[in-house]
């Protein structure tokens, strides 16, 4: 038989494309037994966090998401939904058999009874849903959706909102907020499920303290995480530890307390308390003030003189290397307030002006507790200095702007400091610490001043020296309580500013990552402070743009292929015809 060049050609080109799909097939064959991803985008946004990869990881059993943010919906919860899957399949890459997830759309079924019950039921379980109003070429609609999910694990489930926004608006930056929060709000609720013992906390009272309503809206988001109830000690030694029979030292029956703004002192049996807390390993958060404004003075005579304040907790924090100073800070960073100022015709004029003694103070440090947080607001806030201890250190959290100064015990309370020119560029004192952590091992307060023989002293169970523990204190009880109003019995966000109707503060985040620190929960810290940046299109450019956009995403796509294909037939006729 005779072969000719073309049919050796061809008989070459044959074996070319069979070695071609050969290495193909066995690249894909190969590859379904190895797993490589490549996350290529700056902020890592399809990357877990190491948390996230662990819990997952460590899955006993199967853990199902049912996603309610499908169908029909605007461009951001589009997005918002795209992430919720991105991340849902990053999970199961990591644990295929035990997380399993479905998206579904409520309000896809046609008859209108069926929609409502299902409505109705998803309210029972506990997501909100979002009304929408939309624009389509020039005319409006109205479209509600469930921008949340149910979690369940055994016979356990939990919803999960994923809409994160005071006002329920799907503008770019509460979606972005949202996307931020998915990770931290699906691996909290996971972990929340799956985690057999839950952390106790509990809010100390009998001292004055902050009742349950001003602190309802922390004590709601510490509760989706831990068991939070309120304790008094009324000087009763097993308050918050007891000892069992044969075991040298006390333990603790919470693992941390909140101690928010008492106004009266602690006695000394309530003192010993709290420092054999501290000693058998308890983790305490103090937000307390050093003086007291007399609110009710400054109310009705404009003006007030704020005194320091007893509580007796001096000698405990000292003894754990913190001084909160008989001192008020002016700072030019600061929250406004709205008063009643010179007469406008016959009515008194309200004004919004900033208020020197309520600062917005920002982290002074990368420390995951305050990382991406907000500014944080406070009122009436003292500086607080740090005492070196041998066997423990401190960390400033936060503190007061370049533009600050100190006013020293007596201090004069005025509200015509609005109008007043305090000079703070020029006379200051920058930079003042008002939140603190101290961590390490401490030594009793009480150590050497119990008048009472070892015996005694050992079957109490007294220690001397810490187990390594943990605390925050922030000089102001006002940052930890959220706005309430009294007569309807209801109370705002932690964080929520009255005059811009919305939570714009940071205090919220503030003191659940201080617990969730206290509490070694750095990885719920970790996942909530990762960013991720949002790449928003122009709306008004989108609109005006619509046909020319549509056409450039569909014709051109199909416009390149055949350009490409023209120039690779051209190039293959082209090297062809060499050949012969």
């Amino acid at each position: 038989m005779k072969f000719t060049k073309h049919t050796t050609r061809k008989a070459a080109g044959l074996l070319e494309l069979g070695i071609g799909m050969a290495i193909v097939l066995l690249i894909l064959f190969i590859g379904s037994f190895i797993r490589v991803r490549a996350d290529l985008t700056s902020e890592k946004r399809y990357t877990l966090t190491p948390a996230t990869k662990q819990l997952v990881d460590s899955l006993s059993d199967v853990v199902f998401v049912k996603v309610y943010l499908s169908g029909n919906l605007p461009a951001d919860l589009q997005q918002l939904s795209s992430s919720m899957r991105d991340l849902l399949d990053e999970m199961r890459v990591r644990n295929p058999d035990l997380l399993q997830y479905e998206f579904t759309d409520p309000s896809g079924s046609l008859d209108e009874k069926t929609r409502n019950k299902v409505y109705e039921q998803l309210q029972k379980e506990g997501l909100q849903y979002t009304s929408i109003r939309t624009r389509d070429k020039g005319s409006q609609s109205e479209v509600i959706v469930w921008p949340g999910a149910i979690i369940t694990y055994k016979e356990k489930s939990m919803p999960v909102q994923l809409l994160k926004s005071q006002l329920r608006a799907t503008d770019a930056e509460a979606v972005n907020r949202s996307i931020n929060n998915l990770e931290y709000e699906l691996a909290s609720s996971i972990r929340q499920l799956t985690n057999p013992r839950q952390a106790r906390v509990a809010f100390v009272e009998g001292h004055g303290e902050l009742d349950r309503l001003a602190v309802q809206d922390l004590t709601n988001a510490l509760s989706e995480q831990y068991d939070v109830s309120r304790v008094r000690l009324d000087g009763k030694i097993d308050a918050l530890s007891e000892k069992a029979e044969g075991v040298s030292f006390r333990m603790n029956t919470f693992d941390a307390v909140i101690i928010a703004k008492p106004d009266s002192a602690f006695s000394e049996k309530d003192q010993v308390i709290l420092d054999q807390f501290v000693m058998n390993g308890g983790k305490v958060l103090w937000a307390v003030d050093a003086m007291d404004p007399h609110l009710d003075s400054l109310r009705t005579n404009q003006f007030s003189m704020a005194t320091p304040l007893d509580l007796g907790l001096d000698n405990l924090l000292f003894a754990y290397g913190v001084r909160i100073n008989k001192d008020l800070l002016l700072d030019k960073q600061c929250a406004p307030i709205q008063i009643y100022t010179r007469p406008y015709g016959e009515q008194p004029k309200l004004e919004t002006l900033p208020f020197p003694f309520e600062p917005l103070v920002l982290a002074s440090t990368d420390h995951p507790i305050v990382a991406n947080i907000d500014p944080v607001h406070l009122k009436f806030v003292s500086s607080i200095d740090t005492i070196g201890l041998d066997s423990a250190h401190s960390t400033i959290l936060l503190t007061t702007s370049r533009y600050t100064r100190v006013l020293r015990n007596p201090v004069r309370i005025s509200l015509s400091v609005v109008d007043m020119d305090l000079g703070l560029e020029k006379n200051n004192t920058p930079y003042r610490p008002v939140a603190v952590l101290t961590q390490g091992k401490f030594r009793s307060a009480f150590a050497d001043r119990m008048a009472m023989p070892d015996s005694v002293l050992k079957a109490i169970g007294f220690r001397e020296w810490s187990r390594p523990t943990a605390q925050i204190v922030i000089s102001d009880g006002d940052a930890i309580a959220n706005p309430v109003d009294r007569e309807r019995r209801t109370y705002y966000p932690l964080g929520y500013e009255k005059g811009a109707r919305a939570k714009i503060f940071g205090n919220r985040e503030f003191f659940i990552n201080a617990l969730n620190y206290l509490l070694d929960d750095k990885s719920l810290i970790s996942i909530r402070s990762r960013t991720i940046s949002l790449h928003q299109l122009d709306p008004h450019r989108i609109e005006a743009e619509r046909a020319r956009i549509q056409a450039a995403n569909v014709v051109l796509p199909i416009l390149i292929g055949l350009l490409g294909g023209a120039i690779f037939y051209l190039l293959r006729k082209r090297r062809y015809a060499h050949s012969r």
